[in-house]
C-alpha cells in the first residue's frame, strides 16, 4: 500500500500512466513531472510530484490538476488570439464590394483593344 498525502494515496508514475487519458508512457509522465509541458501562450505546466528515496510518486488529484492547469494556459491563449483577431478585424477599413459589374465588364474592353491595337502596330 502506497502513502497518503490528505485523502489521496500516493501513486507510482506507472499507474499514473495507466490512469492518464490518452495512456501516455511512463517516461512521458516523468517528463510532465521534470520538464513540464508547454503550453500553447508559453506557459511551462508541470505534473506535481513527490520524490521519495529513488522513487519519484504523484496521486491522481495532481494528475487531475495537471491536465486541467494546462487546459486553462491553452485556453488563455485562444482567447487572447481571438481577442486580438476581432480587434485587428475592426481596426481594418471596411472593403468596398464592387457591386457594378459594367465598370470591370468596360475596363477589361478597353484592356483588350490596347492589347490590339499594340499588335496591329507590331504588324502581328
Amino acid at each position: 500500500m502506497h502513502e497518503q498525502i490528505g485523502e489521496n494515496p500516493l501513486i507510482t508514475l506507472a499507474e499514473a500512466a495507466k490512469i492518464a487519458p490518452g495512456r501516455p508512457s511512463t517516461n512521458c509522465v516523468w517528463r510532465w513531472c521534470r520538464k513540464g509541458v508547454l503550453s500553447r501562450g508559453g506557459e511551462r505546466v508541470r505534473l506535481q510530484h513527490q520524490r521519495v528515496g529513488g522513487m519519484i510518486f504523484t496521486t491522481a488529484a495532481w494528475l487531475e490538476e495537471f491536465g486541467r492547469a494546462l487546459a486553462e494556459a491553452d485556453t488563455k491563449y485562444f482567447e487572447l488570439c481571438e481577442a486580438a483577431s476581432e480587434a485587428a478585424r475592426a481596426a481594418e477599413p471596411p472593403r468596398r464590394r464592387r457591386s457594378n459589374r459594367s465598370s470591370n465588364d468596360g475596363q477589361r474592353q478597353r484592356q483588350l483593344a490596347d492589347v490590339e491595337r499594340e499588335l496591329d502596330a507590331a504588324g502581328l
